[in-house]
């Protein structure tokens, strides 16, 4: 499964590929510069809905790191 964001050009891109490393199942992260789907197409497809409900499960069954030590670090400047 494939998960595209649209970025402003003054996006954080190593902060964001940093912290969506920290989501469970993340398997990689590429960055690309065309895209052809809206954030409405994606919002409303079904892979986005089951996505969403998967993340929402695995938090109420308490399966998610809620921060590494690294990701403090990263937002604390150390």
């Amino acid at each position: 499964m494939e998960l595209t964001l649209q970025l402003e050009d003054s996006a954080d891109i190593s902060f964001l590929k940093q912290l969506l490393s920290q989501i469970k199942g993340v398997k990689s992260i590429s960055l690309s510069e065309s895209s052809t789907d809206s954030w409405e197409d994606i919002e409303s497809s079904a892979e986005f809905k089951n996505a969403i409900q998967k993340s929402r499960n695995q938090i109420k069954n308490g399966q998610y790191v809620e921060h590494s030590q690294e990701l403090m670090d990263s937002i604390s400047n150390k």
